[in-house]
């Protein structure tokens, strides 16, 4: 099925670009459970508690500098080096980004800053694929919030 007779299937509701985002990322999530399992394990190693994972996961909010910083941990934590590798790994977002600009152009800022906010690798991929299918398709917008979200 096309991007355009997925859409149209849908219907116009305000869920169904969700439910379209819902259903492609699925697969996805199910290839994140070895990742996290792998970085429950190493954070076990380095003796932080579940909570301290929880935190920092939830605050980083960026899967390959958080293996950075695991990797990098000591006691006491060498938090400049910490925050700069950081700084790098997750500096790969700015192109990504960019990558997006061109189908962000002719969306309000209220809608655009929230949808950068939560870029990661994984949603960016499969937005800008379905950007691009949207775009080809005619379907305006070329970006929909709703389906990166």
């Amino acid at each position: 099925m096309s991007i355009s007779q997925a859409v149209e299937a849908a219907g116009d509701g305000l869920g169904s670009e969700f439910r379209r985002g819902v259903t492609s990322c699925a697969p996805v999530l199910f290839g994140t459970i070895p990742y996290a399992l792998v970085l429950g394990a190493q954070a076990t190693q380095k003796g932080l508690s579940t909570v301290e994972l929880s935190m920092m996961t939830g605050l980083n909010f960026a899967g390959g500098s958080e293996f950075a910083a695991i990797q990098l941990w000591t006691s006491p934590p060498h938090i400049v080096l910490i925050v700069a590798i950081t700084f790098l790994v997750n500096s790969r977002h700015l192109l990504m980004g960019a990558a997006l600009a061109p189908f962000l152009r002719d969306l309000p800022r209220r809608k655009v800053f929230p949808a950068l906010f939560f870029l990661c690798d994984e949603s960016w991929a499969l937005g800008l694929a379905d950007a691009r299918q949207r775009a080809a398709a005619g379907i305006p917008p070329a970006f929909s919030p709703r389906y990166y979200m």
